[in-house]
């Protein structure tokens, strides 16, 4: 009975840390999908802008063929650029920040099969 206490304890034991290394998976998989998706939606905005925008600054055109308001937008926009991008950056080590408070667990993909009956 000594050999079936013992044997039980390390199957225990060893379902606990799989189940801590599924939890650390679902936090960092969690992590990671939101900080893609916060990179995306800054990146986007920024793309967004320099179609709608570009042409004040001389966008795809090289700098030695700018004039003086082209130069001078183009300074604004990198150091506009520049601002947002640290700022969303701040907010993903915030989002980070937030999520470390949570304890996650995914439901990962389920699928259920029925046996038919058969005749």
């Amino acid at each position: 009975m000594d050999d079936f206490n013992r044997n039980k304890k390390i199957v225990q034991e060893r379902k606990h840390r799989n189940e801590e290394k599924r939890k650390q998976f679902a936090q960092k998989r969690l992590e990671t999908n939101i900080v893609k998706k916060i990179k995306t939606t800054m990146i986007g905005a920024l793309a967004s802008f320099e179609d709608g925008f570009g042409h004040l600054w001389g966008k795809d055109i090289p700098e030695d063929q700018l004039d003086s308001d082209e130069l001078k937008f183009s300074d604004m926009w990198e150091e506009i650029r520049s601002e947002i991008l640290d700022k969303g950056n701040l907010q993903i080590r915030a989002a980070k920040d937030e999520l470390s408070e949570y304890e996650t667990d995914w439901n990962m993909y389920q699928i259920d099969f029925i046996k038919k009956e058969t005749r």
